[in-house]
């Protein structure tokens, strides 16, 4: 057994962590926060918000009794000048911990293989059986390892001397393979979804609609992610142009920032969208999930983009929660979030006609719009991050 409460203590670690977090740090905190014991999350220090640091830290965070945050510098996922200091950082603070808390052995559960698990590789070296951690893999990690031979040798090191490997998808272990020989450390456990707060009352989705200001007909899509070449919202503003050639009242609701805004903006303007796409900026988690009870349709089909892909994506859950029908990419971790042809749609999505047909035929049924999102709801409460937390305790403890 893994996991014994009398001689073993729980560190969740990541480097980056909240306030500012994406998706792999949602699924480390949630899983630390309904672990079946007490735990401690340890992450680095951001003085440029120390404020909202501060009073994210003196909430009450469940399982996790204190957040330890200590000045790591990170310059690269490498080896250089800077993780090694992170590295004595992490050897003092475990031994000290060990010793004065009396406790036999440590478990650090660890965000990814680089570079926070390739860290502990080494601080490991150190404190042989006295630390043992457990790496949670994403997918895009392995492809970016393979453009460097010292990521490549680090990921290898890192997944060898994980004790469990947590990957998100089924795609993602098959890459998490190539870096370690035992294939039976790996255990696949798809994200989350906090499913009851996105049970919103209906006149509170029919408000936003009336700020979205559409057309009471009009089928609303939305996309809540960063503006990336790889989320490929651009393909999605080509295809509602299309639609609307066909006489389809259809609309587009963008969410989020990226260095693709000004280039997603021109393209509406070029294609003479502007009544049908609106672009909401970075939106709160409040906003998120109002934004998603409004819509009809959660669209984001992502493509690969050089070594990054969608490794699983945690929104499809967040829309099925909220009851919608989703259109996902068939690249990475996607075709495991969305069931194709239960809880929506999963595309090609370099393929602009396929992309299209998958829209229209949402868009124009209303009843297959019902009926995926009853089916995507019932997929989500399934996977409730309590329920998700148990289940990772439950493989590393059988």
């Amino acid at each position: 057994m893994l996991i014994d409460s009398n001689r073993n203590f729980d560190f969740f670690f990541s480097y980056d962590f909240f306030p500012k977090i994406g998706g792999a740090h949602l699924w480390l905190y949630k899983v630390a926060y309904y672990w079946q014991k007490s735990c401690i999350f340890l992450t680095k220090e951001i003085p440029d918000i120390s404020d909202k640091v501060q009073t994210f830290d003196a909430k009450s965070h469940g399982a996790i009794k204190k957040i330890i945050r200590k000045s790591f510098q990170i310059t690269s996922w490498g080896i250089d000048k800077n993780s090694l200091k992170n590295i004595f950082i992490l050897y003092k603070l475990f031994s000290c911990f060990r010793k004065r808390e009396r406790v036999a052995q440590i478990t650090v559960h660890t965000i990814k293989a680089i570079p926070e698990a390739a860290n502990l590789f080494f601080v490991k070296c150190l404190l042989k059986n006295k630390l043992h951690f457990i790496t949670y893999a994403h997918g895009e990690e392995f492809l970016v390892a393979k453009t460097s031979k010292q990521l490549c040798w680090l990921t290898r090191r890192a997944l060898e001397s994980s004790k469990f490997i947590i990957a998100n998808s089924f795609s993602t272990a098959q890459l998490a393979k190539e870096f370690t020989s035992d294939e039976f450390k790996i255990r696949v456990v798809h994200l989350g979804v906090d499913f009851g707060l996105y049970q919103l009352p209906q006149k509170e989705r029919i408000a936003l609609r009336k700020i979205w200001d559409f057309p009471k007909e009009t089928v609303v899509f939305i996309t809540v992610a960063r503006m990336e070449p790889r989320k490929n919202q651009s393909a999605v503003i080509k295809a509602i142009a299309e639609l609307h050639k066909e006489g389809i009242p259809v609309a587009y609701v963008i969410a989020g920032s990226g260095e693709k805004e000004r280039e997603l903006k021109n393209l509406v303007e070029k294609l003479g969208l502007r009544r049908w796409v609106r672009f909401l900026g970075r939106i709160s988690e409040e906003e998120k999930i109002k934004s998603f009870c409004a819509a009809d349709v959660h669209i984001m089909p992502s493509i690969q983009i050089g070594p990054m892909i969608e490794g699983f994506g945690i929104v499809f859950m967040e829309a099925a929660a909220a009851g919608l029908p989703s259109i996902a990419g068939n690249v990475g971790g996607q075709p495991e979030a969305v069931i194709h042809g239960e809880t929506g749609f999963v595309v090609d999505g370099t393929n602009l006609h396929e992309l299209k047909e998958a829209m229209k035929k949402l868009a124009i049924d209303e009843r297959l719009r019902y009926q995926m999102g009853k089916k995507a709801r019932a997929w989500a409460k399934k996977h409730d991050w309590k329920e998700i937390s148990q289940k990772i305790y439950r493989e590393l403890t059988k």
